[in-house]
């Protein structure tokens, strides 16, 4: 019976597996062929004349390298701002009691269930209206809409970890509130800045629906946006669409394995507490 079961969750594991890499995998392979070679049929996984042309072409372009210098800003100014925000946030409703604290950390947990596409039109409408539209500031304020709910709650639950004696100590030694979190409460708080800091660039830079609607202009496009323009109506350019999707990977797949461990243990952290 526990052979049964073992042969059982190996399969639904593989099975898991193959899901997952084969399409990963696939888009690989399709970066290093030809596109001709790349629509060909019967399709053929392995490339029969393996070619770098297509990152090549990628990354020497100079709309596809504006678009991926914006993708680093938009992505690494809006983590710092989530992560600012969010730690206040998050400090706020860990240490201290006021009314509707419940409603309003529900509430925000809410925001974060909402598609963000119901929000497309009154966000366009709201940055053309303050002359925002088609700029990278607007992605870096839209994006925390997908970014600071999540974080505030991960980052309040860590700092409920943190013993209020620690504050205390510091605020008896003459620091006010907000020294005592600066220099108390930041320094030890720093492995869960880092999940939230993960957690919103993966979410800043892997963004499609929000930039390709409130920033298309080719200056201020982002990579994601950018790397469309090798889907028309009549073709698909293959070769350099997978490069590019394979370029794009590069970033998130460095800090996941970088960091996969304490990302591991700051979603745990956030699961079980409340």
């Amino acid at each position: 019976m526990i052979l049964i079961d073992k042969t059982l969750i190996y399969f639904v594991i593989a099975t898991y597996l193959f899901i997952t890499l084969a399409p990963l995998l696939w888009v690989l392979s399709t970066s290093f062929k030809p596109n001709q070679e790349a629509i060909s049929f019967p399709p053929k996984f392995l490339p029969d004349s393996p070619t770098f042309d297509n990152y090549l072409f990628v990354l020497t372009d100079p709309k596809l390298v504006t678009s991926l210098i914006n993708s680093l800003v938009v992505s690494i100014g809006s983590t710092g701002l989530s992560v600012v925000v969010s730690a206040l946030g998050g400090y706020a409703f860990a240490r201290f009691e006021f009314k509707g604290k419940n409603l309003l950390i529900s509430t925000i947990l809410g925001l974060f269930m909402i598609p963000v596409v119901i929000n497309i039109i009154p966000l366009y409408i709201m940055l053309a209206n303050i002359g925002l539209l088609n700029s990278l500031l607007a992605l870096v304020l839209t994006f925390q809409i997908l970014i600071i709910p999540l974080n505030i709650f991960l980052l309040k639950n860590y700092f409920e970890t943190i013993p209020k004696e620690l504050e205390e100590a510091a605020l008896i030694d003459g620091c006010s509130k907000m020294r005592a979190f600066w220099h108390v409460i930041v320094p030890i708080s720093m492995p869960g800045f880092l999940i939230a800091a993960i957690l919103s660039f993966r979410f800043s830079w892997n963004e499609f629906v929000l930039p390709i609607v409130l920033s298309n202009r080719p200056d201020v496009m982002v990579f994601q946006v950018a790397l469309y323009q090798f889907i028309s109506l009549y073709r698909i350019d293959w070769g350099y669409l997978t490069a590019g999707i394979n370029i794009a990977l590069i970033p998130v797949v460095v800090l996941m394995l970088f960091f996969q461990k304490r990302m591991i243990r700051g979603l745990t952290l956030g699961a079980v507490r409340g």
